[in-house]
């Protein structure tokens, strides 16, 4: 028996595996998962070829089909939500696999979680610089006491660099390998078989401008309410401006003059967007206008073009409209709740602050509030719109 600590490996379930199989190949096959140890047991045998198969299941005593027992598959060990499926068969014999949407959703809450702490503590940094350049400039004076704890706060700024640089390390690694795990087997999409459409080069858009056959329009903050958005693209398709296209930050629109068409409009935001997501919708007749390419946010724009009163619906069961907006406020909760509760501390420091020196306001408190009005528009958006579904 053989025990190997190995704590960032679900990080890179793909890496692993592999390590499985050049392990089994060096005579130690895998015999146990330790989840909370973060490793792995292995027992001595002869050595042999094994495909080796990591999945994530909410269900605790994860059963095999019948497909997955005939193609070869067999569980090896489980440790709570995980799970560890081997086959003999050489690889290219093998025609089914474990599913990896499990391990895709997990990475994703892990994400958020990262990217909010990552947002949260640089926002503390440039406040903290912010303070300290106001003072410094205003010809203030700083007075500097030294620690008699030197070495405590030499140590506690190790450990935060080093926490801060493993957020960002674990951000993109997860991203990474979600990108990897999604695509293993799906059927590449290109989006070549979408409905033609002609681009312009931009010196070609330049002289259309100035004919007056393209028109640009710009719309921030769009994603705080999508159907306010669904219904102006709407709009302007019955105006005769067609969308063209959406720049890559999704904040400036182009449409081509020409006749007015009924088209319908779906902002859709999906945690993950992979290629079966957009084969299947465009299987089903729309064509895709605007794709984010944020880790934070994972919007699409899709149009339809309709001719009879029957308008086109993506999602026509309220049920999983309900989900869809649960989801968007979920996700933006994630983001802003820790920096929201940030500048409520800040605000409240500087307040007192401000009363003990007899000021009631200062260029800081002004700032403080801009900014945390901005996250409760955002915030009270999201959830009205979370009521109206409910």
């Amino acid at each position: 028996m053989k025990t190997c600590f190995r704590p960032l490996w679900s990080y890179d379930v793909q890496k692993t595996e592999q390590w499985f199989t050049k392990k089994a190949k060096e005579g130690f096959q895998l015999s146990e998962l330790h989840r909370f140890k973060r490793g792995f047991t292995f027992k001595n045998e002869e050595p042999m070829d094994i495909t080796y198969r990591i999945g994530y299941d909410k269900i605790q005593n994860v059963t095999l089909s019948q497909t997955m027992r005939n193609d070869g598959w067999e569980k090896v060990t489980q440790s709570g939500k995980w799970y560890v499926l081997a086959n003999e068969r050489p690889l290219e014999e093998l025609h089914t696999s474990t599913s990896r949407e499990g391990i895709i959703k997990r990475n994703n809450y892990i994400m958020y979680a990262f990217i909010a702490l990552l947002i949260y503590f640089t926002c503390i940094l440039v406040m903290n610089v912010f303070i300290f350049s106001t003072v410094y400039f205003s010809g203030g004076s700083i007075e500097k006491v030294d620690s008699p704890y030197w070495f405590i706060t030499y140590i506690g700024s190790a450990l935060a660099t080093a926490l801060y640089l493993f957020l960002i390390y674990s951000v993109w690694k997860i991203r990474k390998t979600n990108k990897a795990l999604s695509s293993e087997t799906m059927t590449p999409y290109s989006g070549e078989n979408e409905q033609e459409k002609k681009h312009y080069t931009i010196t070609e858009e330049k002289q259309m401008k100035q004919d007056g056959l393209l028109i640009k329009r710009r719309k921030f903050g769009w994603m705080y309410s999508p159907d306010k958005l669904e219904e102006w693209l709407e709009q302007m398709a019955a105006e005769g401006n067609r969308l063209y296209r959406v720049n890559k930050l999704g904040t400036t629109f182009f449409f081509l003059k020409g006749k007015p068409q009924k088209i319908k409009y779906c902002a859709d935001y999906q945690n993950l967007s992979n290629d079966s997501y957009f084969e299947i919708h465009r299987q089903s007749g729309w064509t895709k206008e605007f794709n984010s390419g944020s880790a934070l946010q994972k919007w699409t724009i899709w149009s339809m073009e309709y001719e009879d009163d029957e308008t086109p619906l993506m999602y026509s069961d309220k049920s999983h409209q309900m989900k869809h907006a649960k989801k968007i406020a979920f996700s933006y909760t994630v983001l802003f709740l820790p920096m929201v509760l940030m500048y409520l501390f800040i605000a409240s420091m500087n307040i007192s602050y401000g009363f003990r020196r007899d000021e009631t306001w200062t260029l800081i408190d002004t700032n403080t509030l801009i900014v945390f009005l901005r996250y409760y528009y955002v915030w009270n958006i999201y959830y009205e719109n979370l009521d109206v579904l409910l």
